[in-house]
Parts: C-alpha cells; sequence; structure tokens
C-alpha cells in the first residue's frame, strides 16, 4: 500500500475527516481525536488507534500489523507497515478506528453515536 492509498482510504470515511500535517507525519481527526497518523513512526508506516479488542481481532492476520511497543501497547495504539499490509485489512482498520474515535466524541459533548454512525442529540 502506499501513502496516497492510504490517504485516500481515510479521507473517504466521512467529510468530517480532517488532514493535519504534523513535522513529517500526517495526522488524521475528527473533532479534536486523531484515529490514524501517516508517515509515525517513520516514512512507510501508520499508526491506527483501535479498540483493544480491534486490535486483537485484526493483530494475527497480516505480519504487517504489530502493537506499539511501551507503556501504549495495552491501549490499541497499532503500527503498520504500509508496504505489508493489503488494502482491504487496511480499510477495515481505518474504519473501525474511524468509528471508535467518532463514538468518544459524541459522548465527549453529552451525545451518543447511535449504530449507524447518527449522532443522536440529547441521549447519554
Amino acid at each position: 500500500m502506499t501513502p496516497e492509498a492510504f490517504s485516500d482510504l481515510a479521507c473517504r470515511l466521512g467529510s468530517g475527516v480532517q488532514v493535519r500535517p504534523i513535522l513529517d507525519a500526517v495526522q488524521f481527526r475528527i473533532g479534536d481525536k486523531a484515529f490514524a497518523t501517516l508517515g509515525w513512526p517513520a516514512a512507510g508506516w501508520a499508526v491506527i488507534k483501535l479498540s483493544r479488542k480491534d486490535q486483537a481481532r485484526v493483530l494475527g492476520r497480516s505480519d504487517a500489523v504489530t502493537v506499539e511497543p511501551g507503556r501504549r501497547r495495552n491501549t490499541g495504539v497499532t503500527l503498520v507497515r504500509l508496504q505489508g499490509v493489503d488494502e482491504d485489512l487496511m480499510a477495515e482498520m481505518l474504519v473501525a478506528a474511524f468509528g471508535e474515535v467518532y463514538r468518544q466524541a459524541g459522548r465527549g459533548r453529552g451525545r451518543r453515536t447511535g449504530e449507524e454512525g447518527v449522532v443522536l442529540a440529547g441521549r447519554g
């Protein structure tokens, strides 16, 4: 997978996706929450913030997917080597990360996200 293909997948997730360059990396966000970073920890890599459940589900499916070492290893922070991952798995991970951050953003404003990804005002 190329960095351009990764960016295209991330940006197609919704009109609310914000792209923010940070040093030599590019962060993909919903509101103030990042769900993916391209070019980190180095060129040719990406970091995706999955739930621990989603992380456990994808870890054995590609040698290009691994947990971040150190203290964040149990928080869902997932490292992906772009060259070794197939587009379907990357799309699956990005959708899961986007959905998780979207739900968190909805809870942070005193709102709840419906199962179809629709924010339901006044619920929570």
